[in-house]
């Protein structure tokens, strides 16, 4: 079975990803006459888009974002709670948007070293293992259509990358105080 799901991610199916992102429907084989796919969702993919323009373009924090979608009344897919700066970066950083769904991008490993157990938890874990980040390069894509450019896309994650440096720095300098 392990070898099916190799030979169809390497293929380009659509089938090995579990659910679509934000933006996107996943359709079955079954309701897709045998070729599952993502469709794109009119309403999610208009806010997908705002969220790249304001980040890209604009400039906004992630925060800001989440400000804005939860003022404009933009529901989320799941809950009706307000949109945070989390989900807002988790739709800026995957590549399913800019036409390349991403299969693979972690790993299970060695369980990583803990300072403490968490609360409640006992000391060693059911499963001792972590989840562990792949690099780009080893991630397999697979294409379904896309909601902003390549362009916007890499200037959405040049943002971000002077988020986290500028967040960097204020840490820096907070230490100081």
């Amino acid at each position: 079975a392990l070898v099916a799901a190799n030979a169809r991610e390497h293929s380009g199916a659509v089938a090995v990803i579990g659910h679509a992102p934000y933006g996107y429907r996943y359709v079955t084989k079954a309701e897709g006459g045998g070729q599952a796919r993502y469709e794109v969702l009119l309403e999610e993919a208009r806010a997908v888009r705002q969220i790249f323009t304001w980040v890209g373009q604009e400039h906004l924090s992630m925060g800001e974002v989440g400000r804005r979608l939860t003022a404009a009344g933009v529901p989320r897919r799941t809950t009706p709670a307000p949109w945070d700066r989390s989900l807002v970066h988790s739709i800026c950083t995957n590549p399913a948007y800019r036409g390349a769904a991403a299969f693979g991008k972690t790993t299970i490993g060695p369980l990583r070293p803990r300072l403490r157990a968490q609360r409640g938890h006992p000391e060693v874990p059911r499963r001792p293992v972590s989840a562990y980040q792949m690099p780009p390069e080893d991630w397999i894509t697979i294409p379904v259509p896309a909601l902003v450019s390549d362009d916007l896309f890499a200037a959405v994650q040049e943002q971000l990358q002077q988020h986290r440096q500028h967040a960097r720095l204020e840490l820096r300098c907070t230490q100081f105080l």
